[in-house]
This record gives structure tokens, C-alpha cells and sequence, in this order.
């Protein structure tokens, strides 16, 4: 199993968010955007994150399982 691409294309949707969010305050800027901001963005932004170290900790397992499950003549 790769992990790779599919992490890129997560990493790089999260940047692409992130940076049209903060794009945003140019136009919006009052108390209800720093409240999504905070309830919606920052929430999603985190999980995502979470959801990257999550992948990242398979990838490594995967290959310490496909190292150790290699067949080793004697």
C-alpha cells in the first residue's frame, strides 16, 4: 500500500483551503468570520492535520511490515 499521492493531494487541498481562507479577510473581516474561523476552520484544518500524522504513522508501519515480512534466505 502507497501513501504518498494520496497524502500529497490531501496536504495540498489543506494548503489551497487555507490559503483562500485567509484570502478571505481582505473582504471579510468582522466578528462572524473570526468565529467561523474558529468553530469551522480551525476544527477542520486540525482534523486534517490529524487525519496527515495519522497517514504518515501508517506509511511508516507499512514499510517496517513489508521489511520485516521479506523473505530473508538463510
Amino acid at each position: 500500500m502507497r501513501f504518498g499521492t494520496t497524502r500529497s493531494q490531501i496536504y495540498d487541498a489543506q494548503k489551497t483551503a487555507r490559503a483562500k481562507w485567509n484570502a478571505t479577510c481582505d473582504e471579510w473581516d468582522d466578528a462572524v468570520r473570526r468565529e467561523h474561523g474558529e468553530k469551522v476552520v480551525d476544527e477542520l484544518d486540525g482534523a486534517v492535520s490529524n487525519a496527515l500524522a495519522a497517514i504518515d504513522q501508517l506509511a511508516t508501519l507499512f514499510v517496517q511490515i513489508r521489511q520485516e515480512c521479506e523473505y530473508q534466505p538463510d
